[in-house]
């Protein structure tokens, strides 16, 4: 059995996941923030244990696009050794040099 891919940040992925953090936390609560850092750590295990399961991007077609929340997408590559995540999006804005 192959050796489980460890899930790897860029800089700017956790700069984004603090600021969403930050953004939840202020804007409602604590307990939010926290459930919304669960659903951050679910992903991380699907992705985990099914790399490829979210479709690629059409115009980069080396990374990947999975939902975390109805308005956050992490955009992430698979290596051989890792997946490295490297940004989050929010859905509601123009994202379509992604897509």
């Amino acid at each position: 059995m192959a050796a489980q891919r460890k899930i790897e940040w860029t800089p700017e992925a956790r700069e984004q996941l603090t600021r969403i953090y930050q953004f939840v936390e202020s804007q409602w609560s604590a307990r939010i923030a926290e459930r919304f850092l669960d659903l951050v750590f679910a992903f991380e295990d699907l992705v985990v244990r099914y790399p490829n399961g979210f479709r690629a991007s059409a115009t980069h077609p080396d990374i990947r696009l999975g939902l975390i929340h109805r308005n956050v997408k992490a955009v992430y590559r698979v290596e051989p050794d890792r997946i490295v995540i490297i940004t989050l999006l929010d859905t509601r804005a123009d994202n379509r040099d992604w897509f």
